[in-house]
């Protein structure tokens, strides 16, 4: 009679243990009576046949843990986080009845089996696409404090489709089996890459002037960076000065070739001038070399020209295809294949300049008539960036390799090396610090629009667009170096700090919107002057190096990211 007592009592107490249980864990096979009637995606096969890849003992859902967790990234809420929080970082949210309890290292335990992807709030992008970036296959194990979910939010943050990205766990079909619910917003894809306009410095018009002159330039970029809800984008870009103009045309699927391959294709055109000198600084032999049907026509020679400039005016025309393909969740490489027909319209005979104290020839580094540029390039990027407009917290890494030897039909044969590199830091008071580094060379015969130019790193010269340099002017030389010798050379580097100031977020027109100011120091040099150093320059003056800054606004709205500098127009004052 003890006995049956005792037994009693087990069963009593055993009872609520046990429904609890078997509301938590489904029988293995039975549907999930919460499931969502939505189509779902299953993003890979089943390891092995039929039911037999289902583990001898599933990792079950510990008692202490909860059969939901969520992770979150919100770009319209990084700049309302708390100093204390990382930004982008993964939050576990725990109901409060299944709390972890007094240990915060339970939800370390928490494993499950992944069964398959569900999309949420995709009206234009396919489920498919989607799909395609949640590296994981059916019977994977899924551990939610494993750093490849945040990535998965930061990939899909990054496609530049959605404004809120939300993952979470649901229960799957069978005990210890879940399924990834991902969450989306979508935004507009039909975005203003880049729009372009300012004054720029270029040869005076007149024959035998000496003055420059000031003239307007502007351009537009439009894509749509998710074409037809495919994810592919298809992008138009131009850009117009009064003597030169160019235009670009890109299309990319990133899934087209299959396995995670993408395909890039680009087909640009420029018909632009360098300036090389202008007579006041150089000896010119002058060659119009106009053929004789424009003569015909009653053509004259370009007025820079008959200015008396050392200016080179050429047509470009260029197509590249290339593939890519994620390494890792955050590295990623590129390869392609581009090639360049580049058609000389004038270039003086000779001509030579004073450099330092001493007079030397100019050398071109373009052949005259028609010439090919045939390259493969490779880029390697790694983006652990929380934000692709306006980033707080993160890195961004990229390595550029462009080879063109004569093997592949190239009438140059040269190397081109560069990388960079960006890290943002969130401050305790909410503004965001950001450093900036910057390296790049060039070896062997390069024509001169594969150098390095001073636009390219001081923000007080407009930056060449399309590789065209619309700005002939040379680096200010605020610390009175030999960097202002320097136009378009092989060696170069730049470092800088930039301080943001975020002054509003969260609105639906406007996302985000910074101030910044941003200063740096760069050097700009020929393979040569490092050996020898220009001559006429003493001490601290040899070192080809000088200062940038910039102050403007940035903002993250609903048709793209617009970034407003005053460098250029503070470039203009007179004593710069």
């Amino acid at each position: 009679m003890r006995r049956l007592h005792v037994l009693c009592s087990l069963l009593i107490a055993c009872t609520p243990a046990l429904a609890l249980a078997q509301a938590a864990a489904p029988d293995a096979g039975a549907p999930d009576a919460g499931a969502s009637p939505e189509p779902d995606v299953d993003v890979g096969e089943p390891r092995g046949t039929g039911e037999s890849e289902t583990p001898d003992s599933p990792t079950e859902p510990p008692t202490t843990g909860t059969s939901q967790a969520r992770t979150r990234t919100d770009a319209n809420d990084d700049a309302s986080n708390d100093a204390g929080n990382d930004l982008g970082a993964p939050v576990l949210e725990l109901p409060p009845d299944e709390s972890a309890g007094d240990d915060p290292s339970a939800t370390a335990t928490i494993r499950y089996f992944f069964e398959r992807v569900r999309v949420t709030g995709n009206d234009k992008t396919s489920r498919d696409v989607i799909a395609r970036y949640v590296p994981l296959q059916r019977g994977d194990v899924l551990d939610v404090n494993d750093p490849s979910i945040e990535t998965i939010r930061f990939r899909l943050i990054g496609t530049g489709w959605f404004s809120d990205v939300r993952l979470s766990l649901e229960r799957g079909t069978r005990r210890g089996w879940v399924v990834l619910v991902v969450e989306v917003r979508e935004r507009n894809t039909i975005v203003v890459q880049q729009v372009i306009g300012g004054l720029s410095r270029v040869v005076g018009s007149r024959a035998g002037s000496t003055d420059d002159t000031v003239e307007p330039y502007a351009g537009l970029g439009i894509a749509e960076t998710n074409l037809l809800g495919l994810g592919s984008t298809l992008g138009v870009q131009a850009v117009v000065a009064t003597s030169q103009y160019g235009g670009d045309l890109r299309y990319l699927d990133p899934m087209l070739l299959g396995h995670g391959f993408e395909l890039s294709t680009r087909l640009f055109h420029n018909r632009a001038q360098e300036f090389f000198g202008k007579e006041d600084e150089n000896i010119v032999s002058i060659g119009c070399n106009l053929p004789p049907e424009a003569i015909d026509r009653g053509e004259e020679c370009p007025q820079p020209v008959l200015a008396k400039a050392a200016v080179v005016i050429y047509r470009r025309t260029g197509f590249s295809v290339g593939t890519g393909h994620d390494i890792s969740g955050a590295l990623r490489y590129t390869l392609d294949w581009q090639g360049e027909l580049v058609n000389v319209l004038h270039k003086p005979d000779a001509a030579s300049r004073l450099r330092g104290s001493a007079t030397v020839p100019i050398d071109f580094r373009i052949d005259d008539g028609h010439s090919l540029v045939s390259s493969l390039q490779l880029g390697l990027i790694y983006d652990r960036r929380d934000h692709p407009g306006l980033t707080r917290r993160g890195q961004l890494f990229s390595f550029r390799a462009i080879a063109a030897p004569g093997l592949l039909g190239s009438d140059y044969d040269f190397t081109r090396l560069e990388f960079s590199l960006r890290h943002w830091q969130p401050l305790p008071w909410g503004h965001v610090v950001s450093f900036g580094l910057f390296a790049g060379s060039v070896f062997g015969r390069a024509p001169f629009f594969y150098h390095f130019y001073a636009s390219d790193l001081s923000d007080l010269i407009p930056s060449r667009v399309l590789d065209l340099n619309l700005d002939h002017r040379a680096p200010h030389n605020l610390l009175g170096t030999s960097i202002g010798e320097m136009r378009a050379e092989e060696l170069a580097a730049r470092f800088d700090i930039e301080y943001a100031l975020p002054l509003s977020s969260g609105g639906d027109e406007i996302r985000l919107f910074d101030a910044y100011v941003r200063a740096g120091i760069y050097t700009l040099a020929n393979r040569d002057d490092v050996r020898v150093a220009i001559p006429g320059y003493d001490g601290f003056e040899r070192l080809p190096v000088d200062l940038t800054f910039d102050i403007g606004v940035r903002a993250d709205t609903s048709v793209g990211v617009f970034s407003v500098g005053f460098s250029t127009l503070i470039g203009f004052l007179p004593n710069l």
